[in-house]
Order: structure tokens, then C-alpha cells, then sequence
């Protein structure tokens, strides 16, 4: 009876202790699964890139630094069009697993842990690309993964775990791709309309015509320019304006270039796009020929005559970029300024007309206007009001004498003036 007594209380305790047991397992087992559940809805709202519902997922205020930082990361204006569509394509491609054998739960506090995979877009692209849909294309077809193993970290809050770590630096590994420099390459070439490039004293200036706008480009296009085969300035950086550029050389003091064969090569992201080409003859400056037309020197000091009322307001002029020795230092064309004392209006001058004559008597320009950009007006720096009077020929100047003849708007005689060109 005694033996029987031990065995039944034996009995007793091991099936109590089997009862404790399992009841430990059954409370860890109901902890367990709500870990897994928290954070398999973190992960799918953190992918959905909704930085609102990210937060209220977790113990974080709504104004905290994680918080805003988070708002920031995932607001599409701070990118560009092409970065918004990479980002894109690259979380479409993040799935996640987590990892039940990783849940800890210490009472109010449990962690585990979640992997994320996605594409490896640092291998799908090893190379500068011209077009964001071939970007896409790549990441489409990459079959690379990189894969981030993230710690969540719960608090419990009531009745429900809010991840507690969000300034976790693993949350930002996983959104890496969002700093990713997505240096695309324009296929500028192609785009490339026109060139001009001309010459004068001081300088060498082009210009480049594209199809369309190429401002967003402006980071990635610079020029380089050679003399003679010699490098002598590099990485210049080009004046934009739309849909054409300026890539301009010229000597900072504007004295004279030297002689030469020049190139101007200009880049896109350091590849060459496309170069031009000029000769430099840079003539050292000669006794000034006799005017043709009186058989008496050139002097560009001369007291000249101005009419009317618009003469009556005229204090100077001068031929643009003359080198003081009595030639005219371009060939592509000439410029004439015009100097007043008072400060007059764009009505005041809007109708004064221009003609330009070669040596022979020639009329090369007739009633040159404002309207036909021919003349423009603005205050130079000793306070006169001016207009300029530029005339620019399809093909480069002859060497010679030229006359400008300047018009009131009523038709009279503003002045007379001449220059010449090498």
C-alpha cells in the first residue's frame, strides 16, 4: 500500500509539472506569435513607404527626429524624376522573412529578427547610362541580391508591441538605394543641332545649338580647350541659355590670344561630345592705311558731329574692341557704341536706324533697328546711357574700310563714323 502511495503521488507531481510545463509553452508560444505578427506589419508598412503609418507602428512621437527623418526620406519632391523612378523600381523588388527562431521575449519587451533581399542595383549598374529606362531595364533583368538583416525591437503598449528601436541604423540600410548617385550620361550628341565658333583678338567663342533645353545637363557639361595641340584650360564651365550654350575663352585681362590652331573640345559627364576648330591669326597692329575715300590717315580721336536732339545728348563713341591701334579686333563683325548724357528711355531710342557701307560704297545693312536686333540699350559704368549697334554678316568681314551711318527717328542724320578691319 505504501509502494502504491508513492507511485500515485509521483504520478501526481509529474503531471503537474507536465501541466506548468506546457502552460509556459502555450504563454511563450501566444508571445512568440505576436512578435512575429508586429513585426511581419512593420515590415509590409515600411515597404509601402507611408511614413505615417510607419510611426503609429511605433513608440515614436510624431514630431521626433526618427519620425522626421523618415517623412524626409520618403518624400518624392526632394528627387528628381529619373531618382524617384529608380527608387521605385528598386523597393519593388524588397521582400522580407522573418525569422521566428530569433523572437526573445523578456515580459514588456521582445525583439526579432527580419531579413530583407533585394536587387543588387550596385551590380546592375557598372557603367554610365544616358537613359532611365534603361536603368529599369537592368534592374529588371539583374538576378543579384543583397540581402539586410535588420533587429526589431518591441515595447509592449497596452495590448499591442510598438517597435521601439526606428533609429535603428539597419532601417536606413535598407534604403540605402535612396543615396544612390544615379549619374545618367545624356546621349548629347545626338541632340546636338548646330555649332558656330569665330575668333577675335582676345578670344576664342562658340556656340553650341541642341534640340531641346539642356539645363538640367548643366552639372555634367564642361569643355576643354587646346591650342596648337597644347591643353590650356580644362573643365571651363559653359554659360547656358536654354536649349544652346556658350563655351567661351578668352584672356582674363582681354589682351590679346596668341596665334594659333585652337580647339575647343566640350564634355558631357568627361566624355567628348563634340569639338570645335579655329585658326588665330592675330596680325601685330600696322600704321593705319589712308581712308580710301579722302587719302588721309584714320584717326579714331577725331571730334565727330552728332545732330538733332538725340546728337545734342551725345558725349561719346566707340567702336567695341578696338584694340587702340586703329583696327578693329573681330572679323566675324563689328559693333558700334554710342554714349549719352542723359538717361534716356527705350522709347527714346527704339527709332534710331543704322546703315553699314564697305569701302567701296556697298550698302551691307539697311535701317538696322532694335527690331531686328541690331541695337540694344542699357547704362554703362560711368552712368551715360548707351545703344550699341552691332553688325554681323553670315560670313566673316574682309579686311577694309567700313562706314556705320546713324539715324534719328525722324529719318536725319544722327553721325557718321568708320573702322578698319584686318
Amino acid at each position: 500500500m505504501k509502494g502504491t502511495t508513492i507511485r500515485k503521488a509521483g504520478a501526481a507531481a509529474l503531471a503537474g509539472a507536465m501541466v506548468l510545463s506546457c502552460a509556459s509553452c502555450a504563454l511563450f508560444g501566444a508571445n512568440k506569435k505576436e512578435i512575429v505578427e508586429a513585426a511581419d506589419t512593420f515590415a509590409d508598412t515600411l515597404l509601402k513607404k507611408d511614413a505615417g503609418k510607419i510611426v503609429k507602428l511605433t513608440n515614436e512621437k510624431k514630431d521626433s527626429d526618427a519620425a522626421e527623418a523618415l517623412e524626409m526620406l520618403f518624400d518624392e519632391s526632394w528627387y528628381s524624376e529619373d531618382q524617384n523612378k529608380f527608387n521605385d523600381a528598386v523597393a519593388d523588388t524588397i521582400t522580407y522573412e522573418v525569422d521566428e527562431e530569433s523572437v526573445e521575449v523578456d515580459k514588456e519587451e521582445a525583439s526579432v529578427d527580419v531579413t530583407f533581399t533585394m536587387v543588387d542595383y550596385e551590380k546592375a549598374l557598372k557603367d554610365d547610362y544616358s537613359d532611365i529606362d534603361e536603368v529599369l531595364d537592368l534592374l529588371d533583368d539583374c538576378e543579384d541580391t543583397k540581402e539586410v538583416t535588420v533587429t526589431f525591437e518591441f515595447e509592449k503598449d497596452d495590448d499591442e508591441w510598438l517597435l521601439s528601436n526606428l533609429n535603428d541604423k539597419g532601417f536606413g540600410k535598407i534604403f540605402d538605394f535612396y543615396m544612390y548617385e544615379l549619374e545618367l550620361t545624356p546621349d548629347l550628341l545626338s541632340m546636338i543641332e548646330s555649332t558656330d565658333i569665330f575668333s577675335g583678338y582676345t578670344g576664342v567663342y562658340s556656340t553650341i545649338y541642341f534640340t531641346e533645353d539642356i539645363s538640367a545637363y548643366e552639372d555634367l557639361i564642361s569643355f576643354d580647350v587646346y591650342c596648337d595641340g597644347s591643353l590650356i584650360a580644362s573643365d571651363m564651365e559653359p554659360s547656358f541659355y536654354g536649349d544652346y550654350i556658350y563655351c567661351d575663352y578668352y584672356t582674363s585681362d582681354y589682351s590679346d590670344i596668341e596665334s594659333g590652331d585652337y580647339e575647343i573640345v566640350v564634355k558631357c559627364g568627361g566624355n567628348e561630345i563634340t569639338t570645335m576648330e579655329i585658326t588665330v591669326d592675330n596680325y601685330e597692329a600696322q600704321p593705319v592705311e589712308p581712308d580710301p575715300t579722302t587719302g588721309e590717315d584714320i584717326d579714331y580721336d577725331y571730334s565727330f558731329d552728332a545732330d538733332g536732339e538725340l546728337g545734342d545728348l551725345v558725349q561719346a563713341v566707340d567702336w567695341y574692341l578696338d584694340d587702340g591701334s586703329g583696327y578693329y579686333s573681330f572679323d566675324y563683325g563689328i559693333e558700334y557704341d554710342i554714349y549719352f548724357s542723359d538717361e534716356l528711355t527705350y522709347d527714346d531710342v527704339v527709332g534710331i536706324t543704322f546703315n553699314i557701307y564697305d569701302e567701296d560704297g556697298n550698302t551691307l545693312l539697311e535701317e538696322g533697328t532694335v527690331y531686328g536686333s541690331n541695337i540694344s540699350y542699357g547704362t554703362n559704368a560711368d552712368g551715360y546711357y548707351y545703344v550699341y549697334l552691332p553688325y554681323q554678316p553670315e560670313d566673316s568681314l574682309a579686311s577694309g574700310t567700313y562706314y556705320i551711318e546713324v539715324f534719328n527717328p525722324d529719318g536725319t542724320t544722327l553721325m557718321m563714323d568708320y573702322c578698319v578691319v584686318l
